[in-house]
């Protein structure tokens, strides 16, 4: 009886064994070269994709060639995305179709109520999704930009069609679903301002000051670190007001995006010596005194 039974296990094992070994003959060679494909077009669509953007998005149609760049950037962030899902999703469909055909059928099947179900319980994903998708083909910001949204100030890491990546200044990185941004402000795009107010005393001679500014414009224009980033040197562009305080001047130029702090803190250098140099002292700032608490 055991004899029996043990050789009947056996036999079953062994069918079974050879309808495995046939199965895997038929169908794991090309679950492999599935793999292999989706990996191959992964990796390797990726780097032509790239090399495509770079020869199609025309460097006339924008400013600076580092405006070119970043777009390039965004766009191939986008795509990559997409094209990585994309990807993901065929070789599934691929290899549940090489498991059992029949699967295949059942999941297209299916498809139209999985995609009810995930209309309403995914609508924040779809509104990230679309959200994006407007960000990058309208090109409110690229990677590389410096931007504030949401209270948060950095630098773009990374755009997907789902979230926006920022670094701030401290390195934090911070991850902004872009279905939850309303407004965007981009300090990089188009030309950095140089908008600063210098209070100066009353005795000020405004003509020597406007001089001076002027002439610290052109030698900062003529340093050869920013010769090409400087649009419009800094120059007296008003005067704001005069107060028992001083006489406050606005000193305005432009730059290429971001380069605006690095112009400023040189200005502010020569500056600080040209206004010792010919003895011009500077306002006091108004200080309203602090009331006492009761």
């Amino acid at each position: 009886m055991v004899d029996t039974t043990t050789a009947k296990l056996l036999s079953s094992i062994e069918r079974l064994g050879d309808l495995l070994g046939a199965w895997l003959d038929l169908h794991l060679i090309n679950i492999i070269a599935i793999l292999i494909g989706a990996w191959l077009v992964r990796h390797f669509g990726a780097t032509l994709l790239n090399r495509l953007l770079h020869s199609t998005i025309r460097p006339d149609l924008y400013p600076t060639k580092t405006d070119r760049e970043k777009r390039i950037k965004t766009l191939n962030s986008l795509v990559g995305a997409v094209m990585r899902v994309g990807v993901y999703i065929i070789a599934a469909i691929l290899i549940v179709g090489e498991i059992n055909p029949s699967y295949t059928t059942a999941l297209f099947a299916s498809a139209g109520l999985i995609g009810v179900a995930v209309g309403f319980g995914a609508q924040s994903l779809i509104r990230d999704f679309v959200s994006g998708i407007f960000i990058i083909t309208e090109n409110q910001y690229r990677v590389g930009d410096i931007v504030d949204i949401g209270g948060v100030s950095g630098t773009v890491a990374e755009v997907t069609i789902r979230t926006t990546v920022l670094r701030d200044i401290n390195g934090y990185v911070h991850h902004v679903p872009n279905g939850t941004i309303t407004i965007t402000t981009n300090r990089t795009i188009g030309y950095s301002g140089i908008n600063e107010e210098l209070l100066v005393d009353q005795s000020t001679d405004m003509n020597q000051l406007e001089h001076i500014i002027s002439h610290i414009g052109e030698q900062l224009k003529a340093m050869p670190e920013f010769h090409e980033i400087i649009i419009e040197p800094p120059r007296v562009a008003s005067v704001n007001g005069i107060t028992p305080n001083g006489v406050s001047v606005r000193i305005g130029g432009r730059t290429t995006p971001g380069d605006a702090w690095k112009v400023k803190s040189e200005m502010y250098r020569l500056l600080r010596k040209e206004l010792q140099k010919h003895k011009i002292k500077l306002g006091v700032p108004l200080v309203m005194p602090k009331t006492q608490a009761k």
